[in-house]
């Protein structure tokens, strides 16, 4: 009886113990480790929903967004064209319309169209210097304009690009404060933990953190935030439609943060949300706005805008 009796006290004194064990996470961490369950997710909260007029042509297909205020933006298509314009906003910044300004053809670095395979176009991100940058997932690799509809210049590439998925590569492209260039993948080169992370700086590509998995969530899109934190746009697709979330990141050279989710949606409760862009607005909130690609569906293209609400 004794002998039962202290084996039921050590094991409740070990339970006691477990919580603090728990807690007690890193603040950086890398491939391997085993990630937690998000909690406490807070509930999104919708500023405006909008659907995009059909382009020339009756197609959007709007896989990237960009924008650094909420109003004028750059929408990428993954038929290999931008279209920029301005959002007309109402009361409680309401998006009541869209003034269409450019529609601009992504070109080689020839000024000749991209056609086919080659005009695949994914990521988009803007340069402090004006320059657009976007990123292409069936031959991978990420082209500059330093003006829209001038020609393409290849930033060159890592080894991993030729050995990503087709149709599945450098999916994310975002431009962080230093002014280094970061393109994520929408499946790894190889069968390893999480998705890797490719950087561009001083002209030289090199592998960067790796973003942890979280289920089936794949990552679609990117940002860094006015607060230099990364914003990663993920989808999940099943039979009850698309679901969506965005987890943040402290980048602190090839080490991430823990990741912390801002947003997840439910099943179906938006379209295939592509494009991702952060913004701080004029009354000082955090803001997201996304664009839904329509998959040749005109009732799908959409724009989304939240506010962050941690």
């Amino acid at each position: 009886m004794n002998a039962a009796k202290s084996l039921v006290a050590a094991l409740l004194a070990l339970a006691a113990l477990l919580p603090a064990a728990a807690s007690a996470q890193p603040a950086t961490y890398f491939a391997g480790v085993v990630q937690h369950p998000a909690t406490n997710i807070p509930p999104v909260q919708v500023v405006a929903r909008y659907t995009l007029p059909l382009m020339s042509g009756g197609i959007n297909d709007f896989s990237g967004i960009a924008t650094r205020d909420g109003v004028e933006i750059y929408l990428l298509s993954d038929h290999g064209f931008i279209a920029t314009g301005r959002l007309q906003r109402g009361y409680g910044q309401q998006i009541t319309g869209f003034q269409l300004r450019q529609v601009a053809v992504l070109n080689d670095d020839q000024n000749r169209p991209l056609t086919g395979s080659l005009h695949d176009s994914e990521g988009i991100t803007l340069g402090p210097d004006g320059s657009i940058y976007v990123s292409f997932e069936q031959h991978n690799r990420v082209l500059r304009y330093r003006r829209l509809g001038g020609p393409g210049e290849d930033l060159g590439a890592h080894r991993d690009f030729s050995r990503l998925r087709a149709g599945r590569g450098l999916e994310a492209l975002a431009i962080a404060g230093d002014g280094a260039i970061y393109a994520i993948p929408e499946r790894p080169a190889r069968a390893t933990y999480g998705f890797p992370s490719y950087r561009l700086r001083a002209g030289v590509w090199d592998g960067s953190f790796r973003l942890p998995e979280d289920g089936a969530f794949l990552p679609v899109g990117a940002d860094f935030g006015p607060d230099g934190q990364l914003y990663v746009l993920e989808r999940e697709y099943a039979a009850r439609g698309f679901r969506s979330q965005v987890r943040r990141f402290a980048i602190r050279g090839r080490a991430i943060s823990e990741p912390q989710v801002v947003m997840r949606s439910e099943y179906g409760q938006f379209g295939n949300l592509e494009g991702l862009s952060v913004f701080r607005d004029w009354n000082g909130r955090t803001r997201m706005l996304m664009v839904a690609d329509d998959d040749l569906h005109p009732d799908r293209s959409e724009l989304v805008d939240l506010v962050l609400n941690r």
